[in-house]
């Protein structure tokens, strides 16, 4: 619960954490996913992700190739999935199942708003 006064932390556009299923779509067959923030909605506490697969024989002409990449939580080779949108409440980044997260930044991250521009 947030007092009144006391600011809300806001997950910034370009976080990335291994989210559980249960915050972005309980449907997912795999448990646990990377994801990045690709909108912040602040008057609905929440925030819209992009979901990353590392089954390399689903690749669409508009995801993002992504090498294995230790520092952004990305343990195999993947995509950026820009189509797969969901929204995610700020509080699901409270939980300790969803942390560590990181900042992604630079060419990617660019790459990656800009697929998700196309499809919103």
């Amino acid at each position: 619960m947030t007092w009144p006064g006391q600011r809300v932390w806001r997950p910034p556009v370009g976080l990335v954490a291994v989210l559980p299923r249960d915050y972005y779509n309980p449907r997912d067959p795999h448990a646990r996913r990377p994801t990045v923030v690709v909108r912040v909605l602040p008057a609905d506490r929440a925030c819209l992700v992009v979901t990353r697969t590392s089954d390399t024989m689903v690749a669409h002409s508009k995801d993002i190739w992504h090498d294995k990449d230790p520092e952004l939580l990305c343990d195999r080779q993947g995509w950026w999935q820009p189509r797969r949108v969901h929204r995610v409440d700020f509080g699901a980044y409270d939980d300790e199942d969803t942390k560590p997260h990181v900042i992604m930044s630079g060419d990617l991250l660019d790459r990656i708003l800009a697929a998700y521009q196309e499809f919103s």
